[in-house]
């Protein structure tokens, strides 16, 4: 399971989480993507990482960006910390 997860999947599956995210009039928004070691070591055994998180509306909304290794789906959970 660790050798799905790369540098290119990261990057694709945290730039389609910046594009729901980060819709046009939501003020700055950043996609801040997780190293592959980082996100290898949040992997849960049903192969789900936590590859990075997103921030918008100058820090008031922010969402860690999860992504399924087996089907490639991606999730955004909305940070309560």
């Amino acid at each position: 399971m660790d050798e799905a997860l790369t540098e290119e999947r990261i990057a694709e599956a945290m730039a389609r989480a910046e594009k729901v995210a980060c819709r046009p009039g939501n003020g700055r928004c950043y996609a801040l993507p997780d190293s592959v070691t980082d996100a290898r070591a949040s992997c849960t055994p049903k192969g789900r990482c936590k590859i990075g998180w997103i921030v918008a509306r100058s820090g008031r909304e922010s969402w860690d960006v999860w992504l399924d290794l087996h089907t490639g789906e991606g999730r955004l959970r909305r940070r309560t910390d």
